[in-house]
């Protein structure tokens, strides 16, 4: 499970993009994507957030959920970051665990600049480009810190860790 579920929503609106590359998006297509996917309400709260959701193309939808999933990316890792400032050192393993999930956090909100970047500048394989930098090289930092906490039960894994918000 992703610690974003945004950015399993985010994948998973990718595979589904195709439907509407030319075709502008209104809120009947919104609703009908959004119920294709895992967290229906979170994919309409997602693109109602944008109000550019409505006229947008396929390209424009996938780039409004990128940009809803590095905004989850940020907030956990803040609060990650600030739940590792409050943690005593001499928890020693929850403290470093959390200070190394802070910085996959910080780490995986940074790399989602490539997927905006071909999203925005329409590059050639823009769905391709966008799916591989979000696999690639966003996916693997956020599943870190899960699996830091997997391999410690006796860690209290915080919900929002767990789930993104």
């Amino acid at each position: 499970m992703y610690s974003c579920r945004l950015l399993a929503l985010t994948l998973f609106l990718f595979t589904l993009s195709y439907q509407f590359l030319v075709i502008k998006s209104d809120e009947a297509l919104i609703q009908n994507l959004c119920h294709k996917t895992p967290e229906p309400v979170l994919c309409a709260d997602c693109l109602h957030l944008d109000p550019g959701s409505k006229d947008a193309d396929g390209r424009g939808v996938a780039l409004i959920t990128v940009r809803c999933a590095e905004s989850d990316a940020e907030q956990v890792y803040n609060f990650t970051f600030n739940l590792w400032q409050k943690t005593p050192k001499s928890d020693v393993a929850l403290y470093n665990t959390l200070d190394t999930c802070s910085i996959q956090f910080l780490v995986a909100h940074d790399s989602f600049r490539g997927a905006t970047v071909a999203l925005e500048k329409g590059v050639l394989n823009w769905r391709g480009a966008a799916m591989d930098q979000l696999t690639s090289q966003v996916s693997p930092y956020l599943n870190r810190c899960l699996e830091l906490f997997k391999k410690q039960p006796q860690l209290p894994l915080p919900n929002t860790i767990l789930t993104g918000y």
